[in-house]
């Protein structure tokens, strides 16, 4: 059997339609679960910062807005499991971004039922939160992360530690 050119390429632009719908479903599945999403962290409960929570999230968002982002919103979903690894830095006596009992950073918000299309997570061992701040910002990953134009929401622990003196946990997610 012949297949002529033009029977290829009529074929050809049936796939291509086909694809194109099966893309543009996909993408408006994902507008729809990212809306969802949205609605549930508007709805959340309120966030309390301690102090040097809450200095260490201005300080962010100070250079965020100094490189002509939008600040960083709390979000109390996030704050809990940023207190569950700060917790488990200091309690385990371990400094890592995976943890034998919770994972990566990514495996705990997914285990915590927190959905995100991107996530990060800074860790420091400083002083106060100028020093942690600074110390991310002088580090190309960590600066990274703090400017990220995609993420909108963070979750910060700031607790003491025996080896640090302060352990700080940053959580930033879309």
């Amino acid at each position: 059997m012949k297949i002529s050119k033009r029977e290829i390429g009529i074929l050809f632009i049936f796939v291509m339609v086909i694809l194109i719908e099966s893309i543009s479903w996909a993408t408006y599945q994902t507008a729809v679960l990212e809306d969802t999403n949205q609605k549930s962290r508007k709805e959340q409960e309120e966030v309390i910062l301690t102090q040097e929570e809450q200095e260490t999230l201005d300080l962010i968002n100070k250079y965020r807005l100094q490189n002509g982002l939008n600040g960083l919103k709390p979000f109390s979903d996030l704050q809990k499991v940023a207190k569950l690894k700060a917790k488990d830095l200091v309690e385990n006596d371990y400094f890592s971004h995976t943890s034998d009992h919770l994972g990566n950073p990514f495996e705990m918000l997914k285990k915590n039922g927190i959905d995100y299309s991107l996530a990060g997570e800074n860790l420091a061992g400083n002083i106060n939160p100028q020093k942690a701040v600074e110390a991310w910002i002088n580090s190309p990953s960590h600066r990274e992360n703090i400017l990220e134009s995609e993420f909108e929401y963070t979750g910060i622990c700031v607790v003491e530690s025996p080896i640090y003196r302060k352990i700080f946990v940053q959580l930033f997610m879309e």
